[in-house]
């Protein structure tokens, strides 16, 4: 059994463990929506074939060239929107679970004119670059209340994760394309605050990060002809603001 596979098996057991826990104490329970942004999108989306071909070993990041005479645009890294539900429970005043599920789409960044050496010669080359995820974290942790109607939750856990990137490269000698699909277990840290304007409704805000990344995947695209491998990388900050509806305590 991996790490990350004991990692699961903790948080769930002590999930379950303050469950059976809190017979005839006090939990509250609540469903919420959120939405939000992610910076850095997959990281620098570096793959072998933009390191054989274009001579970056740091994805977009080290791609962007430009020269006097020539039209280009700098790349930027993928600015990324997500939205999600999420579960939490609240037992014994003071302990957090929360199981939720996201989905993370880019929105901008990713897309520019550079330049590359073409056999001594200085060629210009459109990029393209997109990220998806979708990713169901479960976490576990404590819950703090101030005052009568703020809460401050810190909790750590893990996630299942499945991303798809695609890359695109135009030039005048020819073009190439890549496809990229695969899961992970990243590590999961979340800071949550709820303000309640009600007793059953609270507005919040919230920061996670995500350590964690694919295996080597090779490119799903055949057309081309070129045989490319990358990482999906789904580590990086999320911010999120949304509402929760506390629909059940005793």
């Amino acid at each position: 059994m991996t790490m990350i596979k004991k990692y699961i098996l903790l948080i769930c057991t002590a999930l379950f463990m303050a469950a059976a826990g809190a017979d005839g104490s006090v939990m509250n329970y609540s469903v919420g929506l959120y939405g939000g942004f992610m910076p850095s999108a997959g990281g620098n989306l570096h793959s072998a074939a933009q390191e054989e071909y274009f001579s970056t070993t740091s994805g977009l990041d080290g791609i962007n060239k430009s020269m006097d005479g020539y039209s280009t645009s700098e790349i930027k890294r993928l600015l990324a929107v997500t939205g999600g539900i999420e579960l939490k429970a609240i037992f014994f005043d003071y302990f957090f679970a929360r199981l939720a599920g996201n989905y993370t789409r880019s929105v901008l960044g990713g897309t520019g004119k550079t330049l590359y050496d073409d056999a001594g010669t200085p060629t210009l080359l459109k990029c393209e670059y997109t990220y998806q995820s979708l990713d169901i974290p479960l976490t576990v942790g404590l819950s703090i209340p101030f005052w009568k109607d703020v809460t401050i939750s810190f909790s750590c856990g893990a996630a299942y994760a499945r991303g798809w990137t695609t890359n695109k490269f135009e030039s005048s000698a020819g073009n190439m394309k890549g496809s990229f699909s695969g899961y992970t277990f990243p590590l999961v840290l979340l800071l949550e605050g709820d303000y309640f304007i009600t007793k059953k409704l609270s507005l919040n805000s919230s920061l996670s990060y995500y350590k964690g990344s694919t295996r080597s995947i090779r490119d799903g695209k055949k057309s081309d002809a070129v045989e490319d491998y990358s990482r999906i990388d789904f580590t990086g900050y999320r911010f999120g603001f949304g509402v929760s509806y506390y629909f059940f305590s005793y």
